[in-house]
């Protein structure tokens, strides 16, 4: 059965950049693009693995807020955080709250490192759960 993955971020690019690389795995992708849609996507279906941006559209609600619902809703549900505007504060905040790994966007973004995160996170749920 493929795995699903849900990519929540605000930047066009971004969104398709990570979603091309997880199709080309071979996993089942779906996205949103803003704070809402990614709370109706959460809410439909939670997905096996979530990959979410800290800094959304709305000024009071962020990625940290839908890492917590996420966590509420499943602890054993992976996050991997995503940013171009973080603080190490952010990283450790996040960490702390359950997120799987936080990944810096811009130049040491990689392909292999995200693949590295998302299988390593999916091999540890998997564990969690047998």
């Amino acid at each position: 059965m493929l795995k699903e993955i849900l990519v929540i971020d605000d930047n066009p690019d971004i969104r398709s950049l990570v979603s091309n690389i997880l199709i080309e795995q071979n996993y089942e992708v779906r996205t949103a693009a803003n704070y809402d849609q990614a709370i109706f996507e959460i809410n439909k279906k939670l997905p096996d693995l979530a990959i979410v941006d800290i800094k959304l559209d709305k000024p009071d609600k962020d990625g940290i807020d839908l890492l917590k619902i996420i966590t509420q809703k499943n602890k054993r549900t992976p996050v991997i955080m995503i940013s171009g505007h973080a603080t190490v504060k952010i990283a450790i905040e996040a960490i702390k709250i359950g997120a799987y790994e936080f990944i810096e966007k811009g130049a040491s973004f990689s392909k292999d490192k995200l693949l590295n995160y998302v299988n390593r996170a999916l091999e540890a749920k998997n564990l969690k759960e047998e």
